[in-house]
């Protein structure tokens, strides 16, 4: 009897601390939300690594010049476009340019680094927008970075000026955020 007594304390104390490992472990995955550097501050960030193992390489890539910018501008589609008015890719793309210059290096790397970006402008009038807090941004930009066809991280950075002002910041945070990886 002692026996089963003992064996049911054993199992539901094994079932609950599984229970809570388990629930901690998939609360830290849930949000990619990322505040470690003081830009992040500022505005929403989120960034994912995919390959831990690469961030050293592609922040030499970058570092020694080797990137290549692939880059778009998705503008709303059911309230008028402000930002579209004020903002050109072009524009965006020197910025992009303009960032990574500042960490420019003489470091040797045989490595291709890819920045695929996007500038989003937040449809506040997107019926599918349900929340006040989704309405709070005019946009964000989401850049990946792909090193040799595989990609290493990803961030996300909101921006809060309709006219796109705080765009700079907003790109010289992305590539702040890809070259500080190897300082965590």
């Amino acid at each position: 009897m002692n026996k089963l007594i003992y064996g049911v304390i054993i199992a539901l104390f094994l079932g609950f601390a599984g229970s809570q490992i388990y629930q901690s472990l998939n609360q830290s995955s849930k949000s990619a939300k990322s505040s470690r550097l003081a830009c992040h501050k500022q505005s929403i960030v989120f960034e994912r690594i995919y390959k831990p193992e690469l961030t050293s390489s592609m922040i030499e890539a970058l570092q020694h010049g080797n990137v290549e910018l692939k880059s778009k501008m998705k503008l709303s589609k059911y309230m008028t476009s402000q930002l579209g008015n004020y903002v050109k890719i072009e524009q965006v793309d020197s910025m992009f340019r303009t960032a990574i210059s500042t960490h420019k290096e003489e470091k040797k790397s045989d490595k291709n680094l890819l920045i695929d970006y996007f500038v989003y402008e937040n449809d506040k009038e997107d019926p599918g927008k349900k929340t006040a807090k989704s309405k709070l941004y005019a946009g964000y930009i989401r850049s990946s970075f792909i090193l040799d066809g595989v990609n290493v991280y990803s961030v996300q950075i909101d921006f809060d000026d309709l006219q796109g002002r705080d765009i700079p910041e907003s790109v010289r945070c992305t590539i702040e955020s890809m070259v500080t990886l190897d300082r965590e």
